[in-house]
């Protein structure tokens, strides 16, 4: 039988910027566009999805997520002992069209969500993002941050744009600690909120029997 559900989002963090919004009892800002602006700028704290800006499928924000891409079996490989997600070590696991990746390694077991933010962390290379375009991927996952530091966009700004321009959904800030390596069931929702790059998520996978 399928194993229990798990909790692989991490906490949401600390208050953005409110720079230009005044702020209210309890650190939101007063009115509702002020608090929907807040949000927009929170989209990228804790764990978060990122939506490819596909114009053939008018995906500009969120809202529209189709649920088929971030909802569904994902397969979570095991990365623990590189430095950076380079190409040759994705290419030994054949990632397929379509599917759903999670990717763990170290980062997870540092609980990087309880430190500042720096630079010695594990990232994806470009020529890794490459072959996952290459390869039609329908979503990576991710365990940790791609706005801290060169991470994510490593070797060039344009890793984590390469990924959103190919259409490939991005689930960043994961906790993939306790989660084995193989398929799963993962359930990761946005909240429904328009914004231009992604949005707040709870993500949850429970191991799927073989």
């Amino acid at each position: 039988m399928e194993g229990a559900w798990l909790d692989i989002s991490v906490p949401f963090g600390e208050e953005p910027s409110r720079e230009g919004a005044a702020a209210g009892e309890g650190g939101l800002p007063e009115g509702v566009e002020a608090q929907a602006e807040w949000l927009k700028r929170a989209a990228w704290m804790g764990t978060y999805v990122t939506a490819p800006p596909s114009l053939e499928l008018d995906l500009e924000d969120t809202e529209r997520l189709p649920l088929s891409a971030t909802v569904g079996k994902a397969r979570v490989l095991h990365l623990d002992d590189v430095d950076c997600i380079r190409a040759d070590s994705l290419a030994d696991y054949e990632p397929r069209a379509g599917e759903r990746l999670l990717l763990r390694t170290r980062n997870s077991q540092r609980e990087w969500w309880k430190k500042p933010h720096g630079e010695d962390f594990v990232m994806l290379s470009e020529a890794a993002a490459r072959l996952l375009v290459e390869r039609k991927v329908a979503c990576v996952g991710v365990d940790y941050v791609s706005r801290a530091g060169a991470g994510f966009h490593a070797e060039s700004r344009g890793v984590h744009q390469l990924m959103r321009e190919a259409g490939v959904w991005l689930i960043e800030g994961l906790d993939l600690t306790e989660v084995k390596v193989g398929m799963h069931e993962l359930v990761c929702l946005p909240l429904k909120v328009k914004a231009e790059w992604g949005s707040p998520a709870r993500a949850l996978v429970r191991a799927l029997r073989e």
